[in-house]
């Protein structure tokens, strides 16, 4: 049998409960709430198949934690997202992704998806994200 995938989740309490919801019964989680714990846990966990990081994690260090990825670990998917609805500019939220996208990640606007295709598809869409499917 083969293992389940392990993914770093490095986000607020708060704003876990998407990815544990699409995710839960197909992986493995490192939780993380600081830089500084979820770097420790890259260093230490060769196990460790993707990265996924909301935007306010760590008072906003998201991009901070995709550029260590990509100088340290270049090889993981990575993923960034609004996990939690938050009133933000659309202009934001592009600019989340075209940053996002120009450092290797993929961005993942959960809300919206559950606002456009309903929770369901929401979470069948992070997954997918997530563990590489197209």
């Amino acid at each position: 049998m083969s293992r389940k995938p392990r993914i770093l989740l490095a986000a607020r309490k708060v704003a876990r409960q998407p990815f544990l919801d699409a995710l839960g019964a197909e992986a493995s989680f490192v939780e993380t709430e600081t830089l500084e714990d979820a770097l420790a846990a890259l260093q230490s966990d060769p196990e460790i198949d993707a990265v996924c990081c909301t935007l306010y994690f760590d008072e906003s260090r998201m991009f901070d934690l995709v550029r260590w990825v990509r100088s340290n670990r270049e090889q993981l998917r990575v993923i960034c997202a609004r996990a939690l609805p938050k009133d933000l500019p659309t202009i934001s939220l592009q600019a989340v992704d075209i940053a996002s996208a120009s450092l290797g990640a993929t961005f993942v606007d959960f809300p919206e998806l559950v606002r456009k295709q309903g929770a369901q598809a929401a979470s069948q869409a992070l997954r997918s994200a997530v563990l590489g499917h197209a």
